[in-house]
């Protein structure tokens, strides 16, 4: 019964009449969604409007549910730049309406708080499967609220007013007939839900073991560990400090975990100072978590040790980032040949690494940023791709001439980083966001602010790729002169020219200040050493 509703479901119908128009073959984007042009055609074929410009195929929902629905279901193929209707291909079934579903719901459903949609699709289904079920902003709060008891939403669903993911899964749903005219839950709503119980991942609860704590940590950036921590913790207990009281059992899971889930939890504890040494004396002698812990309590220091250490730290960026990363983390923290090291570190999984690592240092390449704040006011400079976002600030004040007395800020898409020393609420920390993450591709955007009262904000946009490598950052233009920092009307002062000349001295004297304190990309990795 379940199959033959699937079948004629809204958006089936759509698909079906979306293949039998794309025929022998329609032109498609390098993404595999249809070409703009096309689009207003294939929204006529499907019955429903479209604005007088189209950018892309998502600016027509349910023109880009039912082509997703298309090539989920078989019904179209895509080989290189044509997409052709599939008349060989099987009716679709539950399967395929099911993968359909999921493949939907993460292209068009925006979560706020970045986690899988699917959790909100599964939510909406379990409240709208209640006895007399919430409807319109009732549903949306009541979605709300069980994602916040799951910890899936936090600070960042906060105020959701336009496209609420509530309302979008709503659409999706009733066009896959998995809720009926009166939201209803169907048949084919039960299957759906039933089949992303099972799939999906148990929540992250006080009653979820450590060992998949540390499994979820090591599928996320490093910044987001306290985040996903804090969802873990021991809440409104009055005999409990919170996480503090977790720290053991944590501690000792890290030692039978991945890399990038033993370092997220290594940083945790380490940023706890003096307070942690009794759980470092614990297992100091531990094969795994010894050398983390003899380091922190001041007890060793031979290159070996460095070196275990640094092959630690490459192993988990190789896993959350890829070699790029894991060698990058490496030339922070080792000096000399990067591959000799590796293999002294008598690291149990350093074979690995160097299987992993490139065989020959790879060319670093060399970002050229326009850094502009106001009224024609800019500076261009180029830098090194694994720059982390720490040395840019520190860069961006000599830019600009800023004396670096007041707190920043950087914002990309919804996360925001800052120095870790004077922590923001719901910031990451500047300093383990490298630039190739942060901007991963041409005209890619980033904000800074500086000085949250007066909130100069810069933005700063990668213009180009080069290969050229350099050894310090560059600026290469510039227009209007540097700022007042704090203008006060009773002692009045000229503006500082800009002067490309004295910044790019001035750049060269600061960056060999931060090379003796902080490694060559100013990454600061808590108490461990950046540099041989």
């Amino acid at each position: 019964m379940v199959t033959e509703m699937s079948i004629g479901c809204a958006v089936f119908a759509a698909a079906r009449a979306l293949a039998s128009w794309v025929g022998s073959g329609r032109a498609v984007t390098a993404g595999g969604a249809l070409k703009p042009a096309l689009v207003p055609e294939a929204a006529r074929t499907i019955g429903v409007g479209c604005p007088a410009k189209v950018r892309r195929l998502s600016d027509v929902p349910e023109a880009h549910r039912a082509w997703v629905t298309a090539l989920a279901a078989g019904l179209v193929t895509i080989s290189g730049t044509r997409a052709v209707h599939d008349k060989s291909a099987a009716e679709p079934d539950i399967t395929a309406w099911y993968a359909a579903l999921e493949q939907v719901v993460a292209a068009q459903v925006t979560d706020p708080c970045e986690v899988d949609p699917r959790i909100c699709c599964l939510m909406t289904l379990a409240v709208l499967s209640d006895e007399a079920p919430p409807l319109g902003a009732a549903l949306r709060t009541a979605v709300e609220n069980e994602m916040r008891v799951r910890r899936d939403w936090d600070w960042r669903a906060a105020g959701l007013i336009e496209r609420h993911p509530v309302d979008q899964m709503v659409g999706i749903l009733r066009d896959f007939g998995a809720l009926d005219a009166r939201l209803a839950v169907t048949a084919l709503g039960e299957y759906a839900r039933r089949e992303m119980q099972r799939r999906l991942p148990l929540p992250i609860t006080p009653e979820l073991p450590a060992a998949e704590m540390l499994r979820r940590l090591a599928t996320v950036p490093e910044e987001d560990a306290d985040e996903l921590l804090w969802r873990w913790r021991i809440p409104d207990d009055p005999r409990s400090t919170g996480l503090v009281d977790r720290l053991p059992e944590l501690l000792w899971a890290a030692g039978e975990a991945s890399p990038a889930g033993r370092v997220s939890v290594i940083e945790v504890v380490a940023a706890r100072g003096e307070s942690s040494e009794r759980l470092w004396q614990a297992v100091r002698d531990h094969p795994v978590l010894g050398t983390h812990a003899r380091w922190l309590l001041g007890e060793a220091d031979s290159v070996r040790d460095r070196r275990w250490l640094a092959v630690d730290f490459a192993l988990a960026a190789l896993e959350r980032y890829g070699e790029r990363d894991a060698w990058y983390v490496l030339k922070d923290m080792m000096s000399g040949d990067l591959h000799a090291g590796v293999r002294d570190s008598r690291h149990p999984e350093a074979a690995r690494l160097l299987k992993a690592l490139p065989a020959a240092p790879p060319r670093i390449p060399v970002y050229q940023l326009k850094i502009s704040l106001f009224g024609g006011l800019w500076r261009r400079v180029q830098v090194p791709e694994n720059y982390s976002l720490g040395a840019l600030h520190r860069m961006i004040q000599v830019l600009f001439g800023w004396s670096g007395d007041h707190l920043h800020l950087f914002e990309h898409g919804k996360r925001r980083y800052t120095d870790p020393f004077y922590p923001l609420e719901n910031c990451g920390d500047e300093e383990l966001c490298r630039l190739n993450r942060a901007l991963p591709a041409p005209r890619t955007k980033l904000t800074y602010t500086y000085d949250l009262g007066d909130c100069w904000r810069h933005e700063i946009v990668l213009e180009k790729i080069l290969d050229p490598e350099i050894d310090i950052p560059i600026c290469v233009d510039g227009h209007g002169d540097n700022p007042i920092e704090d203008y006060n009307p009773d002692y009045p002062e000229e503006p500082v020219p800009f002067n490309q000349e004295a910044v790019n001295q001035a750049l060269a004297e600061r960056l060999a200040c931060q090379t003796a304190v902080r490694g060559d990309d100013g990454d600061r990795r808590g108490a461990y050493p950046v540099s041989e």
